[in-house]
């Protein structure tokens, strides 16, 4: 009975901690943004590559096939 009090209390923590995460991201103007790869979910082992904001790691976008290759490819 204890390990679902916690479990439900954490559940419940982590909640709170999203709330708060996507009320900073709506905030944040966005003004300094990568070309990154990440995670295509918290639980994924599949990886994507998407603009990410880089003060609030919010995902922004989808980089055109340009955008990609450049990416990819790296600085020359």
């Amino acid at each position: 009975m204890a390990n679902t009090k916690n479990v439900i209390s954490l559940l419940e923590e982590k909640r709170k901690i999203s709330k708060e995460i996507e009320d900073l991201q709506s905030k944040c103007n966005h003004s300094h943004k990568s070309v990154k790869s990440i995670k295509e979910r918290e639980d994924a082992s599949t990886f994507v590559i998407r603009w990410i904001c880089n003060n609030c790691k919010k995902v922004i976008g989808i980089p055109n096939e340009h955008e990609i290759n450049k990416y990819l490819n790296g600085p020359r």
